[in-house]
């Protein structure tokens, strides 16, 4: 229950905005005419709670008198009725100590007073104040006058809030606030004004001191622009608490685990924070669009001092986090809030699962999305350009950037500020690649208009479409610097998007929500369409040659750290005629974004093929020769360049892929109660041959009270197994996730997870689900 406070000040009239300390304030009475104005009109979208012949008789009632007995009321406290509005709002599981509601829904307060309240000398107004100069003629200055008869109402014209009294008693005022479905999203201050009626020189005011209002975007309210229809995909993408971020490669991919902790302190007033670090007006807080772009900005900091920095290197400075180290958002938020500098540090799917925290936070239904053989396109081509020596070896100094795999964010809303079709599901990032209007990020772009091809849309339309559905050029860079295109791949860029599925820890595809099948009339239509807006528009690099033998590469599906493996290249002789294969492979250890680390190994092949033979062109990988060359992500890369002797006919092709680590387990006991320890245990178990040092493991998850970091001392020898327990005393029943992650100086990323119900306890106690 809040406690209320005095204030006071010189005169002001009803319209003056408070400054940061709020005072008492004497104001004139208001007119007939603007009593009547406060009380009358419909809410659009709402049941008006008064009829005309009431609303009359409110007026009449509310007449100044001369003769009014007694003292102005005085405000003891003021209950917020949090469990209440917490179910009906959704917002029951935030920690935070404010009152947090959606908006386009009503939330009930219960005003306490230090005398009973008289209808008929008595006038109560509540007063709402947003933003750091709020003033009426901008609608963050509400000031609403109650009718204190019984489930009558009172509305505020110019922002379209409603007060209804829903029961008085005494001196306990109970209301309901209606807030319109497109009202400014943040904090606000609530204030309590009282007076006797006819006496102008009566006015006390309160403040609210122990609280604020946070209102939040509304996904259940479908006058909201944010509203979801379907409660398994709202559940999902706003109040799931735990989700999987799928990385590795295309050909070998797993679901990380996540801890969005979008309820925990203190992701949500970070994400206020952010928007006031941003100087966003108050006026564009009404859109989530102008949370997306802003919080897509703020989460790098490369512009603005913005809670991650990124980093792609290969070593890390001592004293600072390691991308990989990182299990979920909200230690980067705890750190970020404390110091008020930039974490470090962070790569892609860091930066998507902390916006994914930050907009499900407000209410914007978010998800991570992963994008496998994801390009990035330098020069608006709308091509990706990889590039060969005449020794086919490849330069890769000189390529577009092909990522093994980008993770960047949807949010779910309507677009009010394109034509109508966009609206939907918008792809928006946060990693610092490119600028967009001057400021590092990107989006937030329709996924419909990736897939159409409308790269003349908002925003950054041009720069996804790139990422998912570019044709891959490969150019011959001769030894006097001319280049011609040997071979054209348009089903290399964009594979296997993915999210977690909806309701389970599965990989959910998206691929043709972003683009048409490969081949398909519908597809060539949309390349011919964007063709027309790429900066290589007269260039004519699509000529195609005649293809006497065909390639393809083979790549294991599944292949652990250590194991021996081949990497093969089948040769077809689709001709009649004998040809002759000459060229090679190269296999390199690779970072996820694409960038070649050391040669593993390469072979040169000089292979004839008789008619309408087949031939595998193999090359050798042993574990013991490539251990010593992978870097901590565990990733190679295959170069091939062939070009069939005596034909125009080249073969390029690079494919990126991941080697599978060891497994983390998790262990916890079968029966877990809320509010009692029990001890969990970590196991690890090192199936290379090789020591692993500065081991640490980096424990996540709301029920977790120990250390979530350990460093084990001593290296982790070949075959050895180590273990870590940790302490588990839930705060509230229902189901949760526990994430680990181990990381060491020759492997990262090594992860575990346990799911688990939490009972409730002896006496019952439980929080009431949603």
């Amino acid at each position: 229950m809040a406690r209320a406070r005095k204030r006071r000040s010189s005169p002001a009239t009803p319209s003056t905005a408070p400054s940061a300390k709020i005072r008492k304030h004497r104001y004139h009475t208001r007119s007939h005419a603007k009593r009547a104005a406060l009380l009358g009109g419909e809410q659009e979208g709402r049941t008006n709670w008064l009829s005309d012949d009431e609303h009359r008789s409110r007026i009449e009632l509310l007449k100044p008198t001369l003769d009014v007995p007694g003292k102005t009321l005085g405000v003891k406290s003021i209950d917020f009725n949090k469990a209440r509005n917490g179910r009906d709002h959704h917002t029951w599981e935030y920690e935070i100590n404010d009152l947090v509601v959606r908006r386009g829904r009503t939330f009930a307060l219960t005003i306490k007073f230090d005398r009973d309240i008289d209808i008929k000398t008595d006038e109560i107004l509540l007063q709402f104040v947003f933003g750091n100069k709020p003033q009426e003629s901008k609608g963050t200055l509400l000031r609403i006058k109650l009718n204190l008869r019984e489930d009558s109402s009172s509305l505020s014209v110019s922002s379209k809030w409603n007060v209804k009294t829903q029961r008085l008693k005494k001196k306990s005022l109970d209301i309901l606030v209606a807030t319109p479905a497109n009202a400014f999203v943040g904090k606000y201050g609530i204030f309590v004004e009282t007076v006797l009626c006819g006496d102008k020189h009566s006015c006390r005011r309160f403040e609210v001191e122990d609280d604020e209002l946070y209102l939040i975007f509304n996904p259940w309210c479908e006058a909201d622009v944010v509203y979801m229809a379907e409660g398994d995909a709202r559940y999902e993408y706003v109040l799931n608490d735990h989700g999987r971020i799928w990385v590795g490669s295309a050909l070998n991919n797993e679901g990380r685990p996540w801890n969005y902790g979008q309820f925990d302190n203190p992701v949500l007033e970070a994400a206020i924070q952010l928007m006031d670090l941003a100087e966003v007006g108050d006026t564009a807080r009404r859109s989530p669009l102008s949370f997306v772009r802003t919080i897509s900005a703020m989460a790098n900091s490369n512009d603005d001092n913005g809670v991650l920095e990124g980093r792609w290197t290969k070593k890390y400075p001592k004293g600072t986090h390691t991308p990989w180290s990182w299990t979920g958002s909200v230690r980067i938020l705890e750190e970020f809030m404390s110091t008020q500098k930039p974490i470090k540090f962070g790569q892609c799917w860091v930066f998507a699962g902390l916006v994914t925290s930050l907009l499900r936070a407000i209410g914007i239904p978010t998800r991570c999305v992963t994008n496998f053989e994801s390009a990035h396109d330098k020069d608006n081509s709308m091509t990706i350009d990889s590039h060969f020596d005449e020794n086919d070896e490849p330069m890769a100094w000189m390529n577009d950037s092909i990522w093994n795999f980008h993770v960047w964010n949807e949010s779910y809303f309507r677009r009010l500020d394109l034509p109508r079709g966009y609206d939907g599901w918008q792809a928006h990032d946060a990693t610092p690649q490119e600028v967009s209007e001057g400021v590092m990020r990107c989006g937030p772009a329709p996924v419909k208009a990736v897939k159409e091809g409308h790269v003349y849309l908002n925003y950054d339309i041009p720069f996804i479409f790139s990422e998912v559905n570019g044709d891959k050029i490969i150019w011959k860079v001769h030894d006097n610097g001319e280049m011609s295109v040997i071979d054209i791949n348009s089903n290399a860029i964009g594979r296997n998007i993915s999210t977690k599925a909806v309701g389970s820890n599965f990989r959910h595809d998206l691929t043709l929500d972003y683009k048409y099948p490969d081949g398909s009339a519908e597809e060539q239509k949309v390349l011919n369409l964007v063709q027309q807006y790429s900066s290589r528009v007269d260039q004519d690099i699509y000529t195609r040659t005649a293809k006497d033998v065909e390639f393809g590469l083979v790549i294991p599906v599944s292949i652990s750290v250590g194991d021996n493996f081949q990497i093969i290249v089948r040769a077809v002789n689709k001709s009649k005629k004998k040809h002759t294969v000459q060229g090679r492979v190269t296999v390199h250890s690779c970072f996820y974004t694409g960038v070649q680390d050391k040669r593993v190994d390469g072979k040169y092949y000089d292979v004839e093929l008789s008619p309408n033979e087949e031939n595998d062109l193999t090359l050798d990988l042993v574990g013991t020769e490539y251990i010593g060359k992978l870097n901590p992500e565990a990733c190679m890369v295959v170069y091939t360049s062939l070009n069939v002797k005596d034909t125009d006919q080249h073969y390029a092709c690079t494919q990126a892929f991941s080697l599978s680590k060891p497994v983390l387990e998790i262990s916890i006991p079968d029966m877990i109660k809320v509010k009692e320890e029990f001890t969990g245990t970590l196991s690890f178990t090192n199936t290379l041959d090789i020591s692993l040092t500065s081991a640490t493991v980096h424990l996540d998850g709301r029920s977790v009270t120990s250390d979530q970091v350990h460093t084990f001392r001593k290296a982790i020898k070949p075959g050895e197994t180590v273990t870590h327990d940790f302490k588990i005393r839930p705060r509230k029943a229902g189901l949760t996730e526990i994430e680990a992650t181990i990381t060491s100086d020759q492997i990262s990323g090594v992860d575990g997870s346990v799911e688990f119900d939490v009972r409730p306890s002896d006496d019952g106690e439980m929080i009431n689900s949603c």
